[in-house]
């Protein structure tokens, strides 16, 4: 059987003055993860963000996020 993409996306996350959102289109959440820290470079909080469970999307699906100020 062929593995199906999910979207992992993880809000409220590297909040500065707002908060943010993480996200990857992967086969596993521990994969999504891997793809996550890799794009968020120097966040070195990003890990332990990622270690809640994040909502996962199997269909379509859309989202928009307001920036503050």
């Amino acid at each position: 059987m062929r593995k199906k993409l999910r979207l992992y996306v993880w809000q409220g996350v590297l909040a500065d003055y707002t908060d943010g959102v993480m996200f990857a289109l992967a086969y596993s959440v521990d994969e999504a993860r891997k793809l996550c820290l890799e794009s968020a470079g120097n966040y070195g909080f990003a890990d332990d963000e990622l270690k809640a469970e994040p909502d996962v999307y199997e269909k379509p699906f859309g989202l928009a996020l307001h920036g503050g100020g």
